[in-house]
């Protein structure tokens, strides 16, 4: 159902879409104060939404480095994190790839680490799960990752 406010004659999808774009600036550029200050005036659902090109606002700011502002997104999102940390946008990637595309380290280890601060390979290893560790080893291997590069992450835009 679409709301009207009839004193502004705004409605309630534009304004979403308005917040939307603003949130994912927002992250994109570091704005952190201001990213605060929108969260703090619209619902926090609002971090999970996308841009035209399948982003939020946790890929915007994975992507250019932003740590403080992927570990607010992070500590905000609280349970609804799950649910986003690995949506892929319009490409294919996910906030972590986005990461690890432009090389920002510590927004790789924030992302690739869970709760508790460990990585899947120390998971898999304390639990004897050698074909887990087997398949993460073999998907580190730098030959296979240039062998499947494609061209269509060179096209995302940040």
């Amino acid at each position: 159902m679409l709301v009207v406010d009839t004193s502004t004659q705004t409605t309630h999808s534009t304004l979403s879409e308005e917040v939307i774009e603003e949130v994912i600036a927002c992250a994109r550029y570091g704005e952190l104060e201001e990213l605060k200050t929108i969260i703090n005036s619209f619902p926090v659902t609002h971090l999970e939404l996308k841009d035209n090109l399948g982003n939020t606002a946790l890929h915007m700011a994975s992507a250019n480095g932003h740590l403080e502002i992927v570990e607010f997104i992070i500590q905000t999102l609280g349970s609804y994190l799950e649910k986003i940390i690995n949506i892929q946008n319009d490409s294919g990637n996910t906030p972590l790839h986005w990461s690890a595309l432009n090389g920002h380290e510590k927004v790789v280890e924030l992302l690739i680490k869970n709760r508790a601060g460990r990585t899947p390979m120390f998971e898999a290893q304390q639990n004897n799960h050698e074909k887990v560790i087997e398949f993460l080893l073999a998907n580190v291997d730098p030959d296979k990752e240039e062998e499947s590069t494609t061209t269509e992450n060179d096209a995302d835009t940040y």
